[in-house]
């Protein structure tokens, strides 16, 4: 959710390839059913930018001496979590719980993108950071309308057409010398 990664991508994430200090994560493999590889695309390997709370949340499970190789989510042994036991065992109960039922990997992404179009991102920004080969990928997939923000948006219109309500306007008032304010 906080960096829209693709779950083979976050699963590979090495301690070597985050520097906590200047915020940065380079996606430079990507691993399926405990099978390493390359990333999807050329333009999937990347380095994005990570925010100050990411950054404390990753400190905060650092190990103390760092092993440039080791996953950043492992097993006990150091092998790669399995995507499908986190999802079943792990997110779906606690999205459950938080009353967020249908929660999948691929969702959190596409929110990540939503979240990133809501701001105002601009669409090259938005494909780079998700590593999208093309911006009509990130334009036609990964972006949804918030509900809020279309209400939002019609009003806007609104006020736009129809102008200040009338009612809306400051009656004048009248002082004791007869002038009206």
């Amino acid at each position: 959710m906080l960096t829209g990664l693709r779950v083979g991508e976050l699963l590979a994430l090495r301690w070597g390839s985050i520097d906590l200090k200047a915020r940065l994560l380079r996606v430079v493999e990507t691993v399926y059913d405990g099978h390493f590889d390359q990333p999807k695309t050329k333009r999937s390997a990347r380095t994005i930018p990570i925010g100050i709370e990411t950054a404390v949340i990753l400190a905060g499970i650092c190990p103390a001496a760092v092993d440039a190789k080791a996953l950043v989510f492992a097993t006990r042994e150091g092998l790669p979590l399995h995507r499908w036991n986190l999802l079943r065992k792990h997110l779906k109960p606690a999205a459950k719980k938080l009353g967020l039922p249908g929660v999948t990997w691929h969702l959190l992404r596409h929110s990540h993108a939503t979240m990133l179009d809501s701001v105002g991102t601009p669409i090259g920004t938005m494909q780079s950071l998700l590593g999208h080969s093309t911006p009509d990928i990130t334009r036609e997939i990964y972006l949804h309308a918030i509900p809020e923000e279309q209400r939002r948006a019609v009003e806007s219109v609104e006020r736009l057409v129809f102008g200040p309500k009338w009612t809306q306007v400051q009656p004048s008032t009248q002082t004791a010398s007869g002038r009206v304010n």
